[in-house]
């Protein structure tokens, strides 16, 4: 068992750069680049790089078998994708950035030597695993919702992206949009706009501009018919 505030601390980006930086040939296999909003990535099998975020948004699309493809939303700190061995590596993976994003991009083999050294614990992977675990977790859920509360759980997701302005308010991520809601619910856009102007005749959201913003957290959470669930956003 570990503690969690152990792992968090040690696979913060600030942490794994202060381990990747003790090697002289940093500069030389970690590259800063900026990838401006919109951009979309395809990758298949084929893997020479990692990717750490270090600034702004993400989506990640994992397309699976019989076109069902399921994605989740990243920020700092995450890595788009991390193998926990050779062969686990999705045959094809599709990254869109969500805003303006700024990441480091390093060579595999260099990132592997380096954790090799200085985490012989596997911190980093363990902390990985647990936060895909609950990233699944969550999207396995939201299967099992109905259409309108699954929206209601996407809104609640979307808190964790948001700036709360008080202690009843969040102004929620200028990516959000009614078709990105649509899709991260599984719903239709028509009827995510007819969920949204209830929530607004109820005084819950404003999103007449951007940023969107829910006047009252509680009650939008109280609206989701899984309130056991909202312990593990």
């Amino acid at each position: 068992m570990y503690l969690k505030e152990t792992l968090d601390q040690f696979a913060s980006i600030s942490n794994i750069l202060k381990l990747l930086k003790k090697d002289p040939g940093f500069n030389k296999y970690c590259i800063q680049e900026r990838v401006l909003h919109k951009t979309i990535f395809t990758a298949d099998k084929k893997r020479k790089y990692i990717y750490i975020i270090e600034e702004g948004y993400m989506k990640l699309v994992f397309e699976g078998t019989n076109q069902y493809n399921f994605s989740y939303i990243l920020q700092k700190g995450a890595f788009p994708y991390l193998p926990v061995y050779t062969e686990d590596i999705p045959k094809h993976m599709m990254l869109i950035a969500l805003t303006d994003v700024v990441w480091w991009k390093i060579e595999f083999q260099f990132f592997r030597k380096m954790m090799q050294l200085e985490d012989p614990r596997n911190y980093l992977m363990l902390h990985h695993l647990a936060e895909t675990r609950r990233r699944l977790y969550l999207i396995a859920v939201q299967e099992k919702l109905s259409s309108r509360d699954s929206i209601y759980f996407s809104l609640n997701t979307m808190l964790d992206y948001g700036l709360r302005v008080s202690e009843k308010a969040v102004e929620l991520p200028e990516f959000l949009t009614y078709q990105f809601l649509a899709d991260h619910s599984n719903s239709s856009k028509s009827y995510t706009s007819k969920v949204l102007s209830h929530l607004r005749e109820k005084g819950i959201l404003e999103s007449q501009k951007k940023p969107w913003r829910i006047n009252d957290v509680q009650k939008l959470q109280e609206l989701i018919h899984t309130e056991a669930l909202l312990s593990t956003l």
